[in-house]
């Protein structure tokens, strides 16, 4: 019933007026998939502006190069563990308010709502985040034309889309309908949720401290980005494997104590 209603509103462009019950533990799975796949983007669009880049080339040969010569790259490697650390906790955390409050407000698939609910985060990015860092308001002084601009909103887009996407995956359309099976997945999701917080935590810090005694790979920040992400993975599957095997237990113990109850 949950599933029709859900699917009414959505063709009748309406929003879904009423928060899910499970919109924590969805938020934070969703948020470090939608942050982990921005960061890949992100490092894709650094190597192709380092290889289009030239400072002596043409207008948007010039414009590429001072993509990855500027004040906020400068900023960021002086101080690459917090901004590291600052990107994968402001992922999680437009996430949570986006299960939270934003999700019930927007209409449409999940993937557009994402997209739609990305601009808030784009607008502070632009107008906050880039003068914070020394690049001026909407990127100016990072003397790359439009290109700070339409790179951040593709990015926060894509962060968007799939945030959207992966939390719009309806828990009941997997479910059989029964409570102990709905009792199981929620137990999957909130172990899941604990399990990235954790693993993207020691994991910067572990990539952090091993940094140093691996810069044949790569500096200390990428390490650390690295250890972070395969963290957030690890704990994301060894959560959801803990919560499974949590619900397994107290299914197997309450079992047996209501039939002495019989």
């Amino acid at each position: 019933m949950a599933v029709q209603q859900q699917t009414q509103r959505e063709l009748l462009g309406q929003p879904s007026v009423h928060r899910r019950a499970d919109w924590l533990g969805d938020s934070i799975v969703s948020g470090f998939i939608a942050t982990f796949a921005m960061s890949v983007a992100m490092a894709g669009a650094f190597a192709l502006s380092r290889t289009i880049g030239a400072q002596g080339g043409s207008q948007i040969e010039r414009w590429f190069w001072a993509l990855t010569h500027n004040p906020v790259i400068q900023a960021t490697q002086n101080a690459i563990i917090l901004a590291i650390g600052a990107n994968l906790l402001m992922g999680l955390l437009w996430a949570v308010v986006y299960g939270y409050d934003g999700e019930a407000r927007l209409t449409g698939p999940g993937w557009r709502k994402g997209m739609l609910y990305a601009v808030g985060p784009f607008l502070v990015s632009i107008v906050a985040f880039f003068p914070i860092m020394d690049g001026g308001i909407f990127g100016r002084h990072i003397n790359a034309g439009p290109l700070p601009i339409l790179g951040n909103l593709i990015l926060h887009l894509i962060y968007g889309a799939i945030l959207g996407g992966v939390y719009a995956i309806d828990l009941e359309a997997w479910l059989d309908g029964s409570a102990a099976d709905r009792s199981h997945a929620e137990e999957q999701q909130r172990g899941a949720a604990v399990g990235t917080v954790a693993g993207i935590t020691i994991g910067l810090l572990v990539g952090w401290l091993l940094g140093p005694s691996l810069n044949d790979i790569g500096g200390r920040g990428l390490i650390a980005l690295i250890g972070a992400l395969t963290g957030g993975a690890l704990g994301l599957a060894g959560g959801s494997l803990g919560g499974a095997e949590w619900a397994d237990h107290r299914q197997s113990t309450h079992i047996p104590a209501a039939r002495e109850l019989m």
